[in-house]
């Protein structure tokens, strides 16, 4: 047993497993034990036996699968009310390897190596912010990692993408990008991963991770590492002499993160595994990981549902299987986050730990890999993100991003970090506003970049007088109409599947129908939309002839909306189910709490 006393107060340490029980209450949000008013409760059992002190035991077995993260006395009980500008400093020299804002370009996802005696960093560059249609990855070297070389391309141009290609600098799945996603030590080699992919969203569904390998003048094509995959940081090495690397597939908003192991026998050999909650527990995005000295590993996520701290997952058993992931007190900006253990056995995370801005980028040290009790400001005062570091000659590289336009390097010396010292509280001195989380997005009904799905809808119309518009739109979750039906100005019925139109029969102004629409998606050929004018709710059978058919647009989106518009009468009383039955009983989309808004065509 340790106490120790501060103020009249006295605390138990649970390095026994023995824990006070409070008269007082928790706070809500992080708890913080209030140690004002507390009673301590000894059970006793009837077996007597030999009391036996044994020596501090490793403290990580107990903490484990709490929320503790960030502790000391400095914490405040809610640490989203830290003032970032009462942090200590940390001494560093700094220096810009490149910076487009001049052109309006993006730099960003950096990251960094040492190998034969020379520093690299890549990142991924390209028109307009951020990961459009021609980005491609570049790359520079240092002797000392404050003088860099002239920056170069990594990657070739990506297939049909270039400069010349119409779709270049938009986001569009007709065009493809290069995204950097670091370099990899292997058997002497060093690798550059970058990832392949349609430039629409995140991700295509062509998505593929790939090698270079570096000849000492140049970068060759290594080949396929990972298909429909991209990771976070390259791989490290586990226990059992396995490589393992974090993965999300091109669909993983729907399927959760998942950690690849494997790449001993060739660079393209993984198996992978899940990591429990990480669909629907959290929106997790770009996790980091380490171990600990007892052989365990830790992972962690940022939270993109916005509850501004991180989530703690940990694996027994070398990364095969994992616990569901649990909101730690760390906060964080929903921003991308690195760290490791140094040679001496700290552990250090870089990061955007403020929770209402990326800035500054902050470091926090732990001795023990899961609680963290110092936190220093690094570099601040605008837009930063995408940290990168190594450890090299007793310094400390730091890599990032500013604004997303220019890679700098911070070099800064290990004993600095020692040296950091936390004052009595960096609380606000004035409350700062309370975050709150994002409410969960009501879930999709479809996603058009699946093979084989079927959503059915149907809808009155009231047909429009010549020269008025109506139209019928399933959407994203942020308003992109990726299916439009319309009674255009000249009283055609259309269907319009992401980008494709037909035009079908012309109606009768006034005229009253109902409208049948069977959606289907693919997931390599064009999706399939058809329109009957008819009531599914009094006939059973699925229409032999449909009135208008689509089978040439194509789209990998989410749809989870519906958008209506009409100069005058349109489309009314829409209903949405994953089967033609259910229409039957579905209940009508409306703008009161359910995904319906109505906008301009």
């Amino acid at each position: 047993m340790s106490f120790s006393f501060h103020d009249s107060r006295f605390q138990l340490t649970d390095r026994l497993g023995l824990r006070p029980t409070y008269a007082g209450s928790f706070r809500s949000g992080p708890e913080k034990e209030n140690v004002m008013n507390c009673r301590f409760t000894l059970f006793i059992t009837a077996v007597v036996a030999p009391m036996v002190f044994l020596p501090a035991a490793d403290p990580t077995p107990k903490r484990i699968g709490n929320s503790l993260m960030l502790s000391g006395d400095w914490v405040p009980n809610d640490p989203h009310q830290i003032d970032y500008q009462k942090l200590p400093r940390v001494p560093s020299r700094h220096v810009v390897i490149s910076d487009v804002k001049a052109i309006n370009g993006v730099n960003q996802h950096n990251y960094l190596a040492f190998h034969n005696g020379r520093f690299f960093v890549m990142w991924s560059d390209g028109p307009g912010v951020e990961d459009r249609v021609g980005q491609r990855v570049k790359f520079a070297t240092s002797g000392d990692g404050l003088k860099w070389s002239e920056s170069h391309y990594l990657t070739p141009e990506p297939p049909g993408s270039g400069l010349h290609s119409p779709y270049y600098g938009t986001r569009t799945e007709k065009g493809m990008r290069w995204i950097s996603r670091g370099f990899w030590q292997r058997e002497g080699e060093l690798l550059a991963l970058c990832s392949l992919d349609e430039a629409a969203g995140f991700f295509g569904p062509s998505l593929q991770l790939r090698a270079f390998r570096w000849t000492n003048s140049t970068w060759e094509d290594a080949g396929l590492v990972a298909d429909n995959a991209i990771n976070n940081f390259p791989p490290k090495k586990i226990a059992t002499g396995s490589w393992m690397m974090s993965r999300r597939t091109f669909d993983y908003k729907k399927t959760g993160v998942q950690f690849l192991l494997g790449g001993v026998k060739a660079i393209e050999d993984w198996t992978s595994s899940p990591v429990l909650g990480t669909n629907d527990e959290l929106s997790a995005e770009e996790p980091l990981w380490w171990s600990l000295p007892d052989g365990r590993i830790i992972a962690l996520f940022r939270d993109n549902r916005g509850s501004k701290f991180l989530y703690r997952s940990v694996s027994k058993d070398q990364g095969a299987s994992w616990t569901t992931p649990v909101r730690t007190n760390f906060p964080d900006a929903t921003s991308k986050l690195f760290g490791f253990r140094l040679s001496d056995g700290r552990y250090v995370l870089i990061s955007n730990s403020n929770p209402r801005a990326r800035d500054p980028l902050t470091i926090a040290i732990s001795e023990d890999g899961l609680v963290f009790n110092k936190l220093a400001w690094l570099v601040g005062g605008r837009h930063i993100d995408y940290p990168h570091a190594l450890e090299h000659d007793g310094h400390l590289l730091v890599a990032f991003a500013g604004g997303k336009q220019s890679i700098e390097i911070l070099k800064i010396e290990l004993s600095a970090l020692a040296d950091i010292s936390m004052p009595e509280s960096v609380q606000a001195d004035q409350p700062l506003s309370p975050i709150r989380a994002k409410r969960a997005r009501k879930e999709h009904w479809i996603d058009l970049g699946d093979e084989g799905r079927t959503l059915y809808a149907n809808a009155d119309l009231v047909v429009p007088e010549l020269g008025k518009l109506a139209t019928f739109s399933l959407a994203t979750a942020s308003g992109e109409k990726r299916v439009v039906l319309a009674v255009d100005k000249k009283g055609h019925l259309t269907a319009e599947l992401y980008g494709e139109m037909v035009i079908g029969p012309k109606l009768e102004a006034s005229r009253r129908h109902s409208l049948l629409i069977r959606l289907h998606s693919h997931r390599d050929l064009p999706d399939e939309l058809f329109v009957a004018l008819e009531d599914p709710r009094k006939d059973s059978t699925e229409p032999t002839n449909w009135t208008l058919s689509n089978t040439m647009g194509s789209s990998n989106a989410n749809l989870s909306r519906v958008i209506l518009y009409a100069d005058s009468q349109g489309f009314t009383n829409v209903r949405v189910a994953t089967t033609r039955e259910a229409l039957a009983t579905a209940k009508a989309v409306t703008g009161d709490g359910n995904p319906l808004i109505k906008s301009k065509p």
